[in-house]
Parts: structure tokens; sequence; C-alpha cells
């Protein structure tokens, strides 16, 4: 082999171990960015507070079916627990006015975190009780009377802030309007709890 080669061989070899070396940095460095910025176990969380606004969105009648189309739509509230302070959610939906009720999907922000749910409200008794039952604004049951309104029941999982998944239970009595359509909240109740790691 001539000397000319040698040095061509040596020169490819170093040639090879510098771009080796420079991978393996330029690999490390990628995973070291692509770690998940939540390390650690999934511990419990909770919050729940009251629904205190609701603006009017876009709402337009789905043709003649009875149904209307509810986008970019907001709510807010106020949460005590592990997330603290006002929240907003935004959601979009399709639903009946007669019963409000159907699939509701939405996006939460609250204090530094945003998650998102998939909720199905349905008509039925909140908490509040009532006197003398009507079948329309006080509802009779098996352990009371209470004032009927919707029902929240569904999933979440954050977006940012945390990683977690969770429940969403809650109920709200509207104030509807000469359509039917809600125009504020009389009182209600919002709550999430699950698991999540910071």
């Amino acid at each position: 082999m001539s000397e000319g080669s040698i040095r061509g061989s040596r020169s490819m070899r170093v040639l090879q171990y510098t771009a080796s070396i420079l991978f393996s940095a330029v690999a490390l460095a990628v995973g070291l960015i692509a770690v998940p910025a939540f390390a650690g176990p999934l511990k419990s969380f909770s919050a729940s507070g009251p629904i205190k606004t609701i603006d009017n969105g876009n709402v337009e009648p789905a043709g003649e079916s009875g149904r209307f189309i509810v986008r970019e739509r907001h709510i807010t509230g106020e949460f005590t627990g592990d997330i603290t302070g006002k929240f907003t959610i935004t959601y979009d939906a399709n639903v009946p006015l007669a019963t409000q009720s159907g699939p509701v999907y939405a996006r939460m922000s609250a204090d530094g975190y945003v998650a998102n749910m998939t909720i199905v409200s349905s008509l039925g008794p909140t908490p509040v009780r009532c006197e003398t039952p009507d079948g329309v604004t006080c509802i009779e049951t098996p352990i009371g009377n209470f004032v009927p309104g919707l029902l929240l029941n569904g999933r979440m999982n954050f977006l940012s802030g945390a990683e977690g998944t969770g429940n969403v239970n809650g109920w709200l009595i509207p104030i509807l309007d000469a359509q039917g359509h809600i125009v504020r909240i009389e009182t209600s109740l919002l709550a999430i709890a699950g698991q999540w790691s910071q």
C-alpha cells in the first residue's frame, strides 16, 4: 500500500471518527431536548367552582331541525383547589334547543393550565332543592324535589401546564330568553379531578 493510500485511509478514519462524535453529540442534544418536561409519578388533582358568566358566542340554527350549532362560546368562573383562580372554557356544540343536551367540545384555560374537554350535557335534576314539584320548574325524585338544569359529565386531558387526564362533572341552572336560548347562569358548580404530573 502506498504512503498516499495510507494517509488517505487514516484521513478517512479520522473523518469517520469525527463524524461519529458529532452525530453522537447531536443525538444526545436532541434526546435531552425531547425529554418530557414533566417527570415523576402521577398525583391526584381536583378543583371546583361556580360558572359565573356566559357570552353570546356564535349560535346559528341547524336548518329546520330544531338544533343549534354553537361555536366559540365562552363561559368563565373561578376554581379553588389544586387549580386556583379564574377559568375560561371556550366550547362548540350542536344541541337541540328544547333540551340543550348533547356533546360539547371545549378548551379550558386556568391558572397557567390548558386542557381539552369532551363533555356531554343532559337535562336532569340539579342538587338545588325546591318545594312543590310541577314537572317543569321542580322535579320530584325518590330522594326529594330538585330544580331541573343541565348536568355535565365528561373527560379532559392537559395540553400544557401539566400532563394528565381527568373527569369533568358539574351542573348549572340556566336562564333562558323568550326563544329558549341560554342568556345567563343562575347557579352552578363545575368540578374537575384526575391524575397529573407537573
